[in-house]
């Protein structure tokens, strides 16, 4: 598990879920082994965004409102939360708490598979939201540990 605080680590290891966690890591590594590192974002990307289709957002009145939307879907599944920091021309979220990795499991190809699968629902979400689907959402793969970050913005 990452170096995170051990209030987050508390979080992560009471989320865990025998056999999910264990298959997600098997189905992760499989797509690894067979697809190059862009066809495996591109299709956990899609996969995220079926999550998006299948679990419909309400409409948000304000950067709040969405915030606290996500946070009653994430909070469904135990993957967290996430919290919004809009700017003049972007939008960072940064998601906390996301699900730990199965014992044995590679924490890079974990962490990797995770923010594919959530920047396909949050992108898709976002357009829901009546967000552009020219605007970019990626993963900064710099995020601090025990956080995701992702940007929406034009120029990513």
């Amino acid at each position: 598990m990452l170096n995170a605080s051990p209030e987050l680590g508390y979080y992560r290891r009471r989320q865990y879920q025998s056999g999910w966690q264990d298959i997600l890591d098997i189905m992760l590594s499989g797509i690894a082994e067979n697809a190059g590192d862009e066809d495996r974002r591109q299709f956990l990307n899609l996969m995220g965004s079926r999550l998006a289709q299948r679990f419909p957002m309400a409409q948000a009145q304000t950067v709040g409102d969405l915030e606290d939307e996500l946070n009653r879907l994430w909070a469904g599944f135990h993957w967290g939360y996430v919290r919004l920091q809009p700017a003049e021309a972007s939008l960072t979220l940064k998601h906390y708490a996301f699900p730990a990795a199965a014992a044995g499991a590679d924490e890079s190809q974990w962490i990797a598979g995770l923010a594919a699968i959530l920047e396909g629902a949050y992108a898709a979400w976002l357009v829901a939201q009546g967000g552009q689907s020219h605007v970019a959402l990626r993963w900064q793969q710099d995020s601090a540990e025990g956080v995701m970050t992702f940007s929406y913005r034009n120029g990513l």
